[in-house]
Protein backbone atom coordinates (compact mmCIF):
# COMPACT_ATOMS: atom_id res chain seq x y z
CA UNK A 1 0.00 0.00 0.00
CA UNK A 2 2.90 2.33 0.72
CA UNK A 3 4.17 1.84 -2.82
CA UNK A 4 0.77 2.75 -4.25
CA UNK A 5 0.57 5.81 -2.01
CA UNK A 6 4.05 7.01 -3.08
CA UNK A 7 3.15 6.45 -6.72
CA UNK A 8 -0.04 8.48 -6.30
CA UNK A 9 1.92 11.29 -4.64
CA UNK A 10 4.47 11.19 -7.47
CA UNK A 11 1.69 11.39 -10.07
CA UNK A 12 0.05 14.29 -8.22
CA UNK A 13 3.37 16.15 -8.04
CA UNK A 14 4.05 15.63 -11.76
CA UNK A 15 0.51 16.76 -12.60
CA UNK A 16 0.94 19.89 -10.46
CA UNK A 17 4.25 20.64 -12.23
CA UNK A 18 2.53 20.24 -15.61
CA UNK A 19 -0.19 22.68 -14.59
CA UNK A 20 2.43 25.19 -13.35
CA UNK A 21 4.34 24.98 -16.63
CA UNK A 22 1.13 25.47 -18.62
CA UNK A 23 0.33 28.58 -16.58
CA UNK A 24 3.83 29.97 -17.14
CA UNK A 25 3.94 29.24 -20.87
CA UNK A 26 0.47 28.62 -22.33
CA UNK A 27 0.13 26.53 -25.46
CA UNK A 28 -2.14 27.15 -28.43
CA UNK A 29 -5.80 26.29 -28.12
CA UNK A 30 -5.47 23.45 -30.63
CA UNK A 31 -2.53 21.94 -28.75
CA UNK A 32 -4.40 22.26 -25.43
CA UNK A 33 -7.41 20.45 -26.90
CA UNK A 34 -5.14 17.70 -28.25
CA UNK A 35 -3.49 17.30 -24.83
CA UNK A 36 -6.88 17.21 -23.10
CA UNK A 37 -8.22 14.60 -25.54
CA UNK A 38 -5.10 12.46 -25.12
CA UNK A 39 -5.29 12.72 -21.32
CA UNK A 40 -8.99 11.87 -21.16
CA UNK A 41 -8.52 8.99 -23.63
CA UNK A 42 -5.70 7.61 -21.47
CA UNK A 43 -7.80 7.94 -18.31
CA UNK A 44 -10.78 6.20 -19.91
CA UNK A 45 -8.59 3.45 -21.36
CA UNK A 46 -6.79 2.87 -18.06
CA UNK A 47 -9.84 2.86 -15.78
CA UNK A 48 -12.54 1.46 -18.10
CA UNK A 49 -13.89 -1.96 -17.24
CA UNK A 50 -13.56 -4.49 -20.04
CA UNK A 51 -16.32 -6.87 -21.09
CA UNK A 52 -14.74 -9.83 -19.22
CA UNK A 53 -15.07 -8.18 -15.81
CA UNK A 54 -18.83 -7.62 -15.75
CA UNK A 55 -19.05 -8.85 -12.16
CA UNK A 56 -17.07 -5.86 -10.86
CA UNK A 57 -19.74 -3.18 -11.15
CA UNK A 58 -18.40 -1.29 -8.12
CA UNK A 59 -14.99 -1.00 -9.77
CA UNK A 60 -16.65 0.27 -12.94
CA UNK A 61 -18.56 2.95 -11.03
CA UNK A 62 -15.38 3.97 -9.21
CA UNK A 63 -13.42 4.14 -12.44
CA UNK A 64 -16.12 6.25 -14.08
CA UNK A 65 -16.08 8.59 -11.10
CA UNK A 66 -12.31 8.93 -11.37
CA UNK A 67 -12.54 9.75 -15.08
CA UNK A 68 -15.28 12.31 -14.41
CA UNK A 69 -13.29 13.87 -11.57
CA UNK A 70 -10.22 14.19 -13.79
CA UNK A 71 -12.31 15.77 -16.56
CA UNK A 72 -13.76 18.20 -14.03
CA UNK A 73 -10.25 19.05 -12.82
CA UNK A 74 -9.10 19.75 -16.38
CA UNK A 75 -12.11 21.98 -17.05
CA UNK A 76 -11.37 24.03 -13.93
CA UNK A 77 -7.87 24.78 -15.21
CA UNK A 78 -9.12 25.96 -18.62
CA UNK A 79 -9.83 29.42 -17.22
CA UNK A 80 -9.63 32.36 -19.62
CA UNK A 81 -7.20 35.15 -18.85
CA UNK A 82 -5.57 37.99 -20.70
CA UNK A 83 -2.18 36.29 -20.25
CA UNK A 84 -3.37 33.47 -22.51
CA UNK A 85 -4.18 35.75 -25.42
CA UNK A 86 -1.60 35.95 -28.18
CA UNK A 87 0.44 39.14 -28.37
CA UNK A 88 -0.94 40.00 -31.80
CA UNK A 89 -4.51 40.02 -30.50
CA UNK A 90 -3.53 42.29 -27.61
CA UNK A 91 -1.63 44.61 -29.98
CA UNK A 92 -4.59 44.67 -32.36
CA UNK A 93 -7.04 45.54 -29.58
CA UNK A 94 -4.74 48.27 -28.23
CA UNK A 95 -4.33 49.73 -31.72
CA UNK A 96 -8.07 49.68 -32.24
CA UNK A 97 -8.63 51.43 -28.90
CA UNK A 98 -5.99 54.10 -29.60
CA UNK A 99 -7.33 54.78 -33.08
CA UNK A 100 -10.91 54.95 -31.78
CA UNK A 101 -9.94 57.43 -29.05
CA UNK A 102 -7.93 59.44 -31.59
CA UNK A 103 -10.87 59.65 -34.01
CA UNK A 104 -13.18 60.63 -31.16
CA UNK A 105 -10.86 63.47 -30.06
CA UNK A 106 -10.46 64.71 -33.64
CA UNK A 107 -14.23 64.70 -34.17
CA UNK A 108 -14.93 66.53 -30.89
CA UNK A 109 -12.25 69.11 -31.71
CA UNK A 110 -13.66 69.84 -35.16
CA UNK A 111 -17.20 70.01 -33.78
CA UNK A 112 -16.04 72.54 -31.16
CA UNK A 113 -14.61 74.73 -33.94
CA UNK A 114 -17.50 74.40 -36.40
CA UNK A 115 -20.46 74.57 -34.01
CA UNK A 116 -21.65 78.11 -33.36
CA UNK A 117 -21.57 79.07 -29.68
CA UNK A 118 -22.53 82.10 -27.64
CA UNK A 119 -19.98 84.79 -26.84
CA UNK A 120 -19.90 83.78 -23.16
CA UNK A 121 -18.89 80.22 -24.03
CA UNK A 122 -16.06 81.33 -26.32
CA UNK A 123 -14.49 83.10 -23.29
CA UNK A 124 -12.36 85.67 -25.16
CA UNK A 125 -11.23 86.48 -28.68
CA UNK A 126 -7.46 86.32 -29.01
CA UNK A 127 -7.32 88.12 -32.37
CA UNK A 128 -9.96 89.27 -34.85
CA UNK A 129 -10.30 88.37 -38.53
CA UNK A 130 -13.01 91.04 -38.96
CA UNK A 131 -15.44 92.87 -36.70
CA UNK A 132 -17.61 89.79 -36.10
CA UNK A 133 -15.21 86.84 -36.29
CA UNK A 134 -11.87 85.87 -34.78
CA UNK A 135 -9.74 83.21 -33.12
CA UNK A 136 -11.10 82.49 -29.62
CA UNK A 137 -9.89 80.58 -26.57
CA UNK A 138 -12.44 77.86 -27.43
CA UNK A 139 -10.80 77.48 -30.85
CA UNK A 140 -7.39 77.12 -29.18
CA UNK A 141 -8.76 74.37 -26.86
CA UNK A 142 -10.34 72.66 -29.88
CA UNK A 143 -6.99 72.67 -31.72
CA UNK A 144 -5.27 71.15 -28.68
CA UNK A 145 -7.95 68.43 -28.60
CA UNK A 146 -7.45 67.78 -32.34
CA UNK A 147 -3.66 67.47 -31.90
CA UNK A 148 -4.14 65.05 -29.01
CA UNK A 149 -6.46 62.99 -31.24
CA UNK A 150 -3.89 62.97 -34.04
CA UNK A 151 -1.26 61.84 -31.53
CA UNK A 152 -3.43 58.90 -30.39
CA UNK A 153 -4.33 57.97 -33.96
CA UNK A 154 -0.68 57.90 -35.07
CA UNK A 155 0.38 56.10 -31.87
CA UNK A 156 -2.08 53.30 -32.68
CA UNK A 157 -0.27 52.40 -35.89
CA UNK A 158 3.28 53.07 -34.66
CA UNK A 159 2.73 50.84 -31.60
CA UNK A 160 1.40 48.00 -33.75
CA UNK A 161 4.33 48.15 -36.17
CA UNK A 162 6.86 48.16 -33.34
CA UNK A 163 5.46 45.08 -31.55
CA UNK A 164 4.89 42.95 -34.62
Amino acid sequence: MATDNSQVLKIERVFAELLEELEKQPVSKQKALEMQHLFLHTMEKTYRVSGSSINHEDDAKGNQEIALDMEKLLRQHKSFSVKNLPDKAINWAAGLAYSGVGLLFITVGFLAIVTPTSAEFEIATLFYFNDHDGFTVLDAFALVIIFIGIFFFIKAFVAQDKKE
